[in-house]
């Protein structure tokens, strides 16, 4: 439409409505209806007047001219007789004769004139124009037709503007006012079939999609012959949508999908392209069917494809030459997973499908870009330019992880990353989505993507990023279109070292929708990547309207011919959450905390009514579900590479895995293994990534998800290497991996070494090879082809290799078909399929094996994972015999079965203590599951096994113990210790262990809601900080202003509006420590200060400063007896002054350096005159220093650094809390709080509150207290700088004083006096005076006053305001860590390099251990990694211990050397001492006298002289 071009520059016509002017168009067809018969008839006979008027008209005018020239000729002859001689002129008129001859001579001008004028304003004939009446549809288009009434005929109809495809009848005019005269033609608009074609629409169009399915149900016997019915999304992001689907399965594999409603997308604008209309139109229904294979290559494939079509009429839309409807039809192709025989047993779910691999769009890549035949792979053919190729899959919504390997690269020539499929090159993707009128352009890098070390932009802006990659690495990519971040992955090798490594997040502000809040970028989760919106060239503006929903597909870009990329088979993809679930799960989470506010009835044992529960119905079901779950002991939760580096900032991509044996042995089949890995089994790896690994790493099988085998890194035999650093979380294999030994189980497993039968894919049915290729086939020693694989030997065009010497058939990690054969010319090796790169010709062809072949007949076949695993399954079970102690577990496990609804509500009522109210119940309930579950051995991630949870607490009770005494001793002794004591004060009052479970999985399923919850949930609501109700502290001022000094009596005395913080903090008892811990650590990592990184990937940047520490001076000083040198000289001392003027933004800076073990660190720290690398062993050891400083005493009993001082108790040695420190009070200080009793007489009860609210206030200015509190502020940030990066601080603070005033619980007086000075409390007689006046008093409003300094310090670096989620007992063991030093926890993530647990060296070293006394377990802590407290659980150690045997032996005299340690990576180096009293001497000796690191370097004369320098 040539309208567009006016349009564009708003020239467009106007609208034809109402009273516009038409006369007949283009189109016209009826007949005269508009008078163009009367127009043209009237048009004649005026033209005949006119003809005739103008005939007289010429006539008169001749006679007139031939009257005027008869009077010229009389002049003339009269002036010839007048004699020339006279003076007079007889001629000569007289003046008013001149005169009347002049006017007579005017007046025939003027009248000619007239008749001329009169000539030119011939009347026309009026034009044949109507008058537009109405709009009106036009064969059931709307407003493609006008009512018309037309003026010379006074006749009205109804006539086409725009309808039966474009035809226009009439035309949009203007006229003059007596419409004889056409003034201006208004082109006709662009119709419908011409708008939409502009997108696309009546070409063919390939999209990609992908169809989500909810968890189906099982395909069981009384519904084998039925449909099923499943929700599920069917996902657009050619058109930036999902929309709502309801699929039905047949018996008969057929499949039926009906689109409902969109989503999520534009349902108004954007569908021209495939429906010829903007709106979306529901109600699609595509029929699919199973597609029979017709090749041998479809025939091994792991998919099956399902084939549909449907069409439909376009409503509005005709077609131009007949007017008829237009009729669009849409083929379907959906590939899944091949599906088992639904006859054969055990059932599964529909859902458990494994998606096919990524591939690359063979319509969208550059000219300079070759696609290998089975689209997985490029390969750049010419240097024109940097061409890029789009995958076939895009994104508009939730979270996906996708890995690339690197073939063939060179150093930065290959761009992997994201982008927004292009628009046409003279148009913008904002201003016009016109994108099908032209070619886009694909010969630069589009959208932000990862460039060896760089990320870079659209735009050509690059920053410093991630980490060198080369040929033969794997890159993974994280795009999370609900956070709008990408993240990057690299699993590769360096120096023969496997590398597993986060790069952390890329780039922010990516989201496809739009909806980017400004200011992104700035860190936190971000990690301070750049916003994806500057420098980009599209126009799209974060927050600025730009909210046209887009999709981002995967690109790779290539620039050196040569180059060469794969996409790897491994991908996980996930629907994400939207907003709506967020609020409606935070409605949820308010909902169950309301239900404890409600007054409880009391109910008796034997009839419980319906109104006894007051959960909601709903919350109950889902708390049944939940049991249910749990009990069956089948799914664990983990996270994946895809799950990024930031807890809670992202919902990632956490699977929950099916650890079953049949589940297990499926997905083994599907990688080609010859027994089954089952969950638990530990793993031998030599190959990952088509790379046969150097140094064996180990792992531990977890389940499967989508059918794939899933495992975790347990060790890497590598030094430095940190499984913190990423490569711990869990990821799957392929079957590249498993050959040739790349997996093999370490010891039998628990799969008893049943043999798992081989699939079709892997050891095909066929007459043999052919070679076809002309330069034959090259045999090679591997599967994969690199540098490192031998070639063998080559096999000539034109030979056949029998089948018997075929003997397997796999794809390596590129793709590629390989032929395992055992040829008589070459012997073994592995040859390929067809030729990678060019054409991909074939190298060999499969001979088809003949029906009647004896070699084949009687073989069973096996097409998919589950007919494998079926006939394994079978066997196992044959096999397994169950112990006596497993059969009694699996009675006990019957006995807790629950059958029904409301049997469970009737458990859930029954299942509260008694003297208990349900919330004090539940909260002592969930502390007692949480110290199970930190103790016992858990597979998931926060969460231990149904039966053991339940033979803990059955053993716990005094009427269940006995029957479960015998099943519960394969259960570690501590935890049935932890259990007893957590429920000791209530045993005689415990409900059934039934019940119990029952309410333990209630309050699990609220814990996983309240996980997700409490991002979006304040902690502290703005109306309880108002003035008007009596603010946070009862008295109208901020908890930071007024300090910790508010009780429960204050908050008492005044308004507290409800409000779900004060549910939250009310009910904060009955989240789990690891739900609250998880939410602590998530936003400590979203507050973290971004720090880039350096030019040098194995340097520090220049952000992280170095810190300079004397120990040998410190240690010399602190030996000494002067208080002025201790002070001045120490550790913390040291740190203070090294680090006085940075802020809290600079201690919360989390960088974790490559080989560092996974520390993160906030500085770098130079040990003066020791000759120590920091590798994150001095880091931790400074801050481990510092502490023991501050709580040194000298000779007299007193602190030795003025910080803290031994409570009354201390030094006493009576009472609880012996070994409790308090702040050191300042001298003076008596006199600070000097308030006479004879003031204090005179103030009312409420002026006594008010004092003992503000005593920390009211003190009188001493200029003693800076020094005091500039030293607390400094050890508060210490702290939180510890507790940020994982370092528990041996920090023994009193509860009441300390702990509990932090997370705001109310505490008695009197039990802070018995934890601190109970003398002093014995001491006071008057027990009314005690709590009355005793609040007030100087002792404990020191305290208080010197606490808000060690706040203050501590809130610049932890986020202080949700510590009110914690009680003071978990936030005391956040901090400080575990006081005891559990040698059973340590056991438990030991590593042995050299040895093995049975050895005698390591028997003895363990009982030495444990003969240890406290101290000297610190001490040895200490020793080996710099740090004097553990972790409270095995989950929280960020490396495993390691014990490395010592090759040194005993020199000449007999004497063996003494046992090293390398703090940095928490390992101990043992000599093999041949007795136990030995290594206990050595050991001891080691860990007493070595004041000093293990040196790494040899360090100059100067550092060591400073070093050793005289104090």
């Amino acid at each position: 439409s040539s309208v567009r071009t006016l349009m564009d520059g708003g020239d467009g016509p106007p609208l034809l409505r109402e009273g516009c002017t038409v006369m007949r168009g283009m189109d016209w067809n009826t007949d005269n209806e508009d008078g163009k018969d009367l127009y043209e008839k009237d048009k004649l006979e005026k033209e005949e007047q006119k003809r005739m008027a103008e005939e007289e008209e010429e006539r008169k005018t001749s006679e007139h001219e031939g009257e005027q020239l008869n009077e010229t000729e009389n002049v003339a002859a009269d002036a010839a007789s007048v004699d020339p001689a006279s003076d007079e002129d007889p001629t000569d008129p007289s003046p008013s004769q001149t005169r009347e001859e002049t006017v007579e001579s005017d007046q025939n001008i003027k009248k000619s004139d007239k008749l001329k004028k009169k000539k030119k304003r011939a009347v026309a004939s009026k034009l044949p124009l109507g008058t537009v009446l109405s709009i009106e549809p036009w064969n059931g288009v709307p407003a493609t037709g006008r009512r018309v009434r037309w003026h010379l005929t006074n006749e009205e109809g109804i006539y086409r503007y725009g309808g039966d495809g474009g035809r226009f009848d009439i035309m949009h005019v203007e006229t003059n006012d007596k419409e004889t005269r056409v003034k201006k033609k208004h082109p006709p608009p662009e119709t419908l079939e011409q708008c939409v074609s502009h997108y696309g629409f009546g070409e063919r169009r390939n999209c990609n999609v992908l169809l989500r399915l909810r968890n189906g149900p099982l395909r069981n016997d009384h519904i084998r012959d039925t449909e099923i019915r499943c929700d599920g999304i069917l996902e657009w992001p050619d058109f930036g949508a999902g929309i709502s689907v309801e699929c039905v399965f047949y018996p008969d594999g057929a499949i039926s999908v009906t689109e409902k409603e969109v989503l999520y997308g534009s349902k108004d604008s954007g569908w021209e392209s495939r429906f010829g209309q903007p709106a979306f139109v529901p109600g699609m229904v595509i029929d699919m069917s199973p597609v029979h294979a017709v090749s041998l290559d479809d025939t091994l494939s792991a998919y099956d494809k399902l084939l549909g079509s449907t069409s439909f009429l376009v409503k509005n839309l005709r077609n131009k030459v007949d007017g008829g409807s237009v009729r669009v039809t849409t083929e379907m192709h959906l590939f899944r997973c091949k599906q088992s025989i639904p006859d054969l047993k055990p059932l599964l779910p529909l859902s458990s499908s494994q998606p096919p691999p990524i591939c690359f769009d063979p319509d969208f890549h550059a000219s300079s870009i070759k696609l290998s035949k089975d689209k997985r792979s490029v390969t750049c053919s010419t240097s024109d330019g940097r061409g890029v190729a789009f995958g076939n899959v895009g994104f508009t919504k939730g979270v996906h992880y996708w890995e690339v390997k690197l073939e063939k690269a060179e150093i930065g020539s290959v761009y992997i990353g994201v982008a927004e499929k292009p628009a046409s090159p003279s148009a913008s993707s904002q201003a016009s989505s016109f994108r099908f009128e032209s070619q886009p352009r694909l010969n630069r890098w589009l959208g932000w993507g990862f460039v060896n070390f760089r990320a870079t932009y659209t735009a050509g802006a690059e920053r410093v990023y991630g980490a060198h990659c080369h040929a033969g690495d794997t890159v993974g990519v994280l795009l999370d279109c609900d956070a709008g971040r990408i993240n990057y992955f690299i699993d590769g090798v360096k120096y023969g070292e496997h590398i597993l490594n986060d790069l952390g997040c890329a780039f922010e502000n990516v989201s496809p929708f739009g909806f980017n809040a400004d200011g992104c970028g700035s860190g936190g989760a971000g990690q301070g990547a750049p916003s994806g919106v500057d420098g980009g060239r599209s126009g799209r503006y974060s927050a600025n309207g730009a909210v046209r929903p887009k999709a981002l597909w995967p690109v790779i870009g290539l620039r050196h011919p040569g180059d060469k990329v794969t996409m790897s088979s491994k991908w996980l993809t996930s629907h994400g959450v939207d907003g709506a679930a967020i609020v409606r799960n935070n409605l949820a989470i308010d909902e169950i905390l309301g239900s404890y506010e409600r007054p409880q009835l009391s109910i008796k044992p034997k009839t419980i009514p319906e109104r006894g529960l007051s959960l909601p119905q709903w919350f109950v079901e889902e708390s049944f579900y939940e049991y249910t779950r749990w009990k069956s002991g089948r799914w664990i939760r983990s996270s994946t590479r895809g799950s990024g580096p930031c807890k809670l900032s992202s919902y990632g991509l956490d699977v929950d895995l099916d650890t079953s044996p049949f589940a297990c042995a499926a997905a083994s089949a599907s990688i080609g293994l010859p027994i089954a890995f089952l969950s638990g089994d530990r793993v031998d790896i030599k190959r990952s990534a088509g790379r046969i690994l150097e140094l064996q790493e180990e792992a531990i099988v977890l389940g499967t998800y989508q059918g794939r085998l899933f495992y975790r890194l347990v060790s890497q035999k590598s030094e430095g290497g940190s499984l913190m650093e990423g490569g711990g979380r869990s990821w799957f294999w392929d079957e590249s991996e498993a050959v040739d030994g790349g997996l093999q189980l370490i010891g039998e497993g628990l799969g008893h070494s049943v043999k798992l039968p081989k699939l079709n894919r892997f050891n095909p049915l066929h007459g043999g090879l052919k070679v076809v290729y002309v330069g034959g086939a090259v045999v090679r020693s591997d599967l994969e082809i690199f540098d490192g694989s031998k070639s063998v030997g080559t096999i000539p065009n034109g030979t056949v290799i029998p089948r018997n010497e075929v003997l397997e058939r796999r794809l390596n990690s590129c793709g590629v078909v390989r032929y395992l054969i055992d040829h008589k010319s070459v012997g073994r090796g592995w040859i390929s399929s067809r030729i990678r790169g060019g054409d991909d010709e074939p190298i060999v062809e499969i001979i088809p094996y003949e029906e009647d072949d004896d070699t084949t007949s009687g073989q069973h076949q096996y097409i998919t994972p589950e007919d494998s695993a079926r006939e394994w399954h079978s066997n196992y079970l044959n096999k397994v015999q169950s112990s006596r102690t497993e059969l009694e577990r699996n009675h006990f496990s019957k006995f807790l079965t629950i059958d029904s609804i409301q049997e469970f509500k009737e458990l859930l009522v029954a299942g509260v203590i008694g003297g208990l109210n349900e919330l004090n119940s539940d909260s002592l309930v969930a502390a007692t599951y949480g110290k199970i579950a930190d103790v016992l051995p858990h597979k998931s991630e926060g969460g231990c096994s149904f039966l053991d949870c339940a033979l803990v607490l059955g053993t716990s009770h005094p009427q269940e113990k006995g029957p479960l005494k015998g099943m519960s001793r394969s259960i570690d002794a501590i935890v049935h210790e932890v259990a007893s004591e957590s429920l000791l004060h209530v045993v005689d009052k415990l409900p059934p262990t039934k019940a119990l479970m029952a309410r333990i999985s209630m309050l699990r399923a609220f814990n996983r809601r309240a996980r997700f919850g409490l991002p979006w949930l304040p902690l502290r609501s703005a109306q309880e900080s108002s003035a008007i109700l009596g603010g946070l502290s009862g008295y109208g001022t901020s908890l930071e202003r007024a300090g910790r000094t508010w009780d429960s009596k204050s908050n008492s005395l005044w308004v507290q509006a409800p409000s779900i913080s004060s549910r939250l903090r009310n009910c904060k008892e009955i989240l789990f420590t690891s739900t609250k811990r998880f939410f602590l650590d998530s936003v400590m990592d979203a507050t973290a200060t971004p720090t880039p990184l350096s030019h040098d990937e194995y340097e520090l940047p220049r952000e992280v400063r170095t810190v300079r520490v004397n120990r040998l001076k410190a240690s010399r000083a602190m030996a000494s007896d002067e208080s002025s040198m201790k002070k001045k000289h120490c550790v913390f001392s040291q740190l203070q002054r090294e680090m006085r003027g940075w802020s809290g933004a600079t201690l919360r800076r989390g960088f974790v350096a490559k080989g560092h073990g996974g520390q993160k660190r906030a500085f770098k720290v130079k040990l003066v005159g020791e000759g120590v690398n920091d590798y994150s062993g001095p880091y931790r050891e400074v801050f481990t220093d510092a502490i023991r400083e501050v709580t040194d005493l000298d000779p007299s009993g007193n602190s030795s650094l003025g910080v803290l001082q031994p409570s009354p108790n201390n030094r006493s040695g009576v009472g609880e809390g012996r070994d409790l420190f308090i702040f050191a009070p300042p001298p003076m200080e008596s006199i600070a709080f000097d308030h006479s009793e004879k003031e204090k007489d005179l103030l009312s009860s409420e002026e006594r509150d008010l004092l003992n609210s503000f005593s920390s206030l009211t003190h009188k200015k001493n200029e003693n207290f800076r020094e005091i509190e500039e030293a607390l502020s400094y050890l508060g940030k210490l702290v939180g700088t510890a507790c940020r990066h994982g370092i528990p601080v041996d920090l023994p603070l009193p509860l009441g004083v300390v702990w509990k005033r932090l997370t705001e619980e109310s505490v008695d007086v009197a039990d802070i006096f018995k934890e601190i000075d109970i003398l002093a409390l014995r001491s006071v007689q008057d027990e009314e005076y005690f709590f009355t006046r005793w609040p007030s008093d100087k002792v404990l409003a020191t305290q208080r006053r010197l606490l808000n300094s060690f706040v203050e310090g501590m809130s610049s670096v932890l986020p202080v305001e949700l510590l009110s989620m914690f009680t003071g007992e978990q936030l005391r063991d956040i901090i400080c860590g575990n006081p005891d030093i559990d040698v059973e926890l340590l056991r438990r993530v030991v590593e042995y390099e050299g040895y093995d647990e049975s050895d005698m060296v390591v028997i003895f070293f363990w009982e030495v251990l444990r003969e240890m006394s406290t101290s000297e377990r610190k001490q040895f802590l200490q020793f080996v990694w710099a740090r004097n407290r553990l972790p409270l659980k095995e989950s929280d150690f960020d490396a495993p211990f390691k014990i490395q045997k010592d090759n040194k032996t005993a020199n000449e005299d007999g004497d063996y050397p003494l046992p090293s340690a390398s703090t940095c990576f928490f390992s101990l180096t043992l000599p093999e001492y041949p007795e136990k009293e030995l290594l206990k001497q050595k050991l001891l000796f080691a860990i007493e006298n070595v004041t000093t690191m293990e040196s790494d370097y040899v360090t100059n004369d100067v550092e060591v002289s400073e070093g050793w320098r005289g104090l």
